[in-house]
């Protein structure tokens, strides 16, 4: 889970690398995290491309994005490593169907936290941190949830017919 938690997360730096588009104009600049006074009169940035997406990654907390995405990826992985002992193959199908929403729509991996994201981002301005302390807990409930039921429930033995 931990590798799977790794490899999502660089992929969504990796990704967010080759989408970034250096700012064209000041309020572009602003929009991506940069002071005024780091763009210059020729219209462009005081940084490379390299250090303008670092700079961009950090002060924006897609850091914490990133995080969001790893925990879904690495719930849906151990959700289909415990699904042979019953229903985890659902709640994988439902934390892909979650990561699908935190791909296309940049919000956290669980339906509160969709309704979270789309009402308190477009009127309240919520945090990535409390999305990612409510993805955490959620999955970490499901993780619970999961580890509990295939303990107690063991399914019978498959039959082979010779």
């Amino acid at each position: 889970m931990l590798a799977a938690f790794v490899l999502a997360c660089a992929a969504y730096v990796g990704l967010s690398f080759l989408l970034f588009e250096m700012p064209r104009s000041v309020a572009d600049a602003l929009d991506c995290g940069f002071l005024p006074e780091e763009f210059v009169a020729s219209g462009t940035l005081t940084f490379d491309r390299n250090r303008a997406f670092a700079v961009s990654f950090l002060r924006k907390q897609e850091y914490l994005t990133a995080a969001t995405v790893g925990v879904a990826v690495a719930f849906a992985v151990f959700a289909l490593r415990t699904g042979r002992k019953g229903g985890g193959a659902i709640a994988a199908g439902g934390g892909l169907m979650a990561l699908g929403a935190v791909c296309v729509s940049c919000l956290a991996p669980v339906l509160s936290v969709v309704g979270l994201g789309v009402i308190g981002s477009a009127l309240a301005g919520v945090p990535k941190w409390l999305l990612l302390v409510n993805t955490l807990a959620l999955t970490g409930w499901g993780m619970l949830f999961l580890s509990r039921r295939a303990g107690s429930c063991a399914l019978p033995a498959r039959r082979v017919n010779p």
